[in-house]
């Protein structure tokens, strides 16, 4: 299930027509994105309450996926040469206060 849909991600990175393999990309990097952010925080995206009832993504958490795909939309290659990328990690603050299972 994305969290995301695919219009929201096109109004984010600004994209305003696209085609079907493009709009398959950008599910891709939607679903990496839920995929690191529910490992850095320690459970699946979105989560369930005790009774198991499934919780609404919050904002934070919402900001944070976004700034995600658009980092894999920018940098789609491990490296470039003679370009230097540094992460600001706003996406990691954005999502800290979610992390469990951390410990003491």
């Amino acid at each position: 299930m994305a969290v995301l849909t695919l219009a929201e991600i096109k109004t984010h990175l600004r994209i305003e027509q696209s085609d079907n393999s493009q709009n398959a990309e950008l599910e891709k990097r939607e679903a990496a994105a839920v995929d690191y952010a529910s490992q850095y925080i320690g459970r699946p995206i979105p989560w369930t309450d005790d009774d198991g009832v499934e919780q609404d993504v919050p904002a934070s958490i919402k900001q944070a996926l976004f700034l995600l795909v658009g980092d894999y939309d920018q940098q789609r290659e491990n490296s470039v040469l003679g370009v230097s990328y540094e992460s600001t990690q706003v996406a990691e603050k954005l999502m800290h206060f979610y992390r469990v299972g951390m410990g003491i």
